[in-house]
């Protein structure tokens, strides 16, 4: 695939009311040092940026700057923004016949199956869109998607364990005066497991410091989701920024080395790290500043490498979007969700791949995609009083954690004693942060549990880590648990309540798994998307005949029963926001989705 040439302009986006904000790509007919000349003679200022090889520019004169290249308005919304480029993404269902490949000449994806780009040559938004629905009709094509670039909202002897209440709260000062207990019960867990080398954790986040002190003998060989013919990072940030160690603070609260002396305990740690870049921070100026930034194709790329090339057993990632952001930015998540529920499927020989994510630091009723899906594991933040982390609790820290329907469990998330990015990088200018906040680092504690989970009981599917890790929380006091999932009783703010590795990892060992490989394989032949929806929904399948499906909601009532056709449906029918099932039968298979 070709190396993209963007131009995004550097504006002050509390004006965005006065101008209008493009990204204009660079192509052949286009110089970029030309294009530069262009925006200094017209007093327009920008902003380049490295990984996408853009400028911002703001302007209510298109006309004053020629340019003979692809266009797209860049879309804001408070501090976030989302912009297109020329290249679609295509999943097939089958082979293109011979004349479509004539007319749209597709480039494979390295090692995603079925996935290709297709590098339009377009000039402008609106002809982008309508190639996109043009593509769409046709049979063998199963997604079409825009590659977006938008921004993302990111969530022993050892001398600083101690700090690290999130294993072990005695309630000293060195822990903010927290309630003893309030932990994960993780110091009990380690007389069970600490894990084992086997066990492998994708960090998928801003990049991982892999020549840290307590994390260099724990790091696998990474991947930049960002890589290109000259440059590649194998995993490690583009240190630019002090936001640039948030990787780095991830890693080691899954998987920091135990008693060598130095730095801290990871809950993990004689499991191993696969870092894998998906999102660099870049700083827009005005009131916006410095945000997480990624793309479509960085997320699936990231994502696809985890489960299909590096083999990994749980993978972590602390970001995500808002249903907001989605819809009024018209984010395109499908391809990424896609992609998701193929390694929850197919990950780990058929057994899954565990999947956490960070519900939000937004104390909101909106946990984030992607960890409102089915398929992952939601994790929010708890103080270390046993509270959802929000503005009025025990600690010194002015945020909440996000919370709703598709919370699952909560963790610490709150001063959490981490590594940080060697020398004068990353938060602090030292090896390590005592400060590191958010549902960023409460998904890694839950994420942590998940591989000790795996390391003493490896033949468990992912659902059953799901399942394992919502039935043994902590049902933490003052809340009041008056919903019941199928995995017991449920709370809007803690979900199924905090996390208990020792009870966790107990149960594992005499948990029965109802998952089989045969279930597996006919799991992969059955898709909903996209999920979740927020207005139409598709069924799709593989099966050789028709099947029965039934759709129902949360308290059981059928809804509609229909006939599945093998190959691409839409599903009519209307559904208020909330959880549903869809069922087939006579192959015993059942998958949730959201409405929102």
């Amino acid at each position: 695939m070709k190396n993209l040439y963007l131009i995004l302009l550097s504006l002050m986006f509390s004006e965005l009311a006065q101008a209008e904000t493009y990204a204009v790509e660079i192509c052949d007919k286009l110089n970029r040092v030309a294009f530069e000349a262009q925006c200094k003679e017209a007093n327009i200022s920008y902003l380049f940026m490295k990984n996408e090889g853009v400028f911002l520019i703001e302007t209510d004169n298109l006309a004053s700057l020629n340019i003979s290249c692809f266009i797209s308005l860049v879309r804001t919304h408070q501090n976030h923004l989302a912009f297109n480029t020329s290249t679609l993404m295509l999943k097939l269902s089958r082979n293109a016949s011979v004349d479509f490949l004539e007319k749209y000449p597709l480039t494979p994806h390295d090692f995603v199956p079925d996935l290709y780009y297709l590098e339009t040559g377009l000039k402008q938004d609106r002809d982008l869109m309508e190639l996109q629905q043009e593509l769409e009709a046709f049979s063998f094509i199963r997604i079409v998607a825009i590659k977006q670039v938008f921004t993302l909202q990111a969530s022993t002897n050892d001398p600083l364990y101690n700090r690290q209440w999130s294993i072990e709260n005695t309630g000293i000062s060195l822990q903010s005066n927290g309630t003893p207990g309030a932990d994960m019960s993780v110091d009990s867990a380690w007389t069970l497991s600490q894990g084992n080398a086997a066990i492998k954790i994708a960090i998928l986040d801003s990049g991982v410091d892999t020549l840290h002190e307590d994390l260099i003998n724990n790091i696998l060989v990474g991947f930049d989701a960002f890589h290109t013919d000259t440059t590649d990072t194998k995993g490690y940030p583009t240190p630019n920024f002090s936001s640039d160690g948030h990787g780095t603070a991830c890693a080691g609260i899954v998987a920091a080395e135990s008693d060598n002396s130095i730095g801290i305990a990871g809950i993990a740690n004689q499991c191993k790290i696969v870092p894998i870049r998906i999102f660099y921070y870049q700083d827009y100026g005005g009131s916006v500043g410095v945000q997480a930034t990624t793309n479509t194709d960085a997320l699936v790329s990231g994502s696809a490498y985890a489960w299909r090339v590096a083999n990994v057993d749980v993978m972590s990632t602390s970001a995500g979007l808002s249903t907001l952001f989605i819809g009024v930015l018209f984010i395109n998540t499908q391809l990424v969700s896609e992609e998701i529920n193929e390694a929850f499927l197919g990950g780990r020989n058929g057994y899954g791949v565990p999947m956490f994510f960070s519900a939000g630091n937004d104390d909101f009723n909106d946990v984030l995609w992607p960890a409102d899906m089915p398929n992952t594991i939601a994790v929010g933040a708890s103080s270390m009083c046993d509270e959802r982390k929000n503005p009025n609790d025990c600690s010194p820290e002015n945020w909440g954690s996000s919370y709703g329907v598709t919370l699952d469990v909560i963790a610490p998330g709150v001063r959490i004693t981490t590594t940080d990015m060697m020398g004068s990088n990353g938060f602090t200018n030292t090896p390590y942060t005592t400060t590191f906040n958010g549902t960023s680092a409460a998904c890694p504690n839950a994420a942590g549990v998940g591989a000790l989970i795996l390391a003493l009981s490896p033949g468990l599917h992912a659902r059953d880590v799901k399942a394992i890790l919502n039935i043994t929380a902590d049902r933490v006091s003052n809340y009041a648990y008056d919903s019941t999932t199928i995995h017991g009783t449920w709370n809007e703010e803690v979900g199924h309540g905090r996390v208990n590795a020792f009870e966790a990892l107990k149960l594992s060992l005499s948990y029965q798994t109802s998952v089989g490989i045969q279930e597996v394989k006919q799991a992969l032949s059955f898709n909903i998307f996209p999920n979740p929806s927020k207005g139409s929904l598709f069924i799709h399948s593989e099966f050789d005949a028709d099947k029965e499906l039934i759709l129902f909601n949360l308290l059981g009532e059928e809804l509609v029963r229909i006939q599945l056709n093998p190959g691409t449906q839409r599903l009519d029918v209307n559904l208020d926001s909330g959880v549903y099932f869809v069922s087939i039968p006579e192959l015993g298979l059942t998958k949730q989705f959201i409405k929102h």
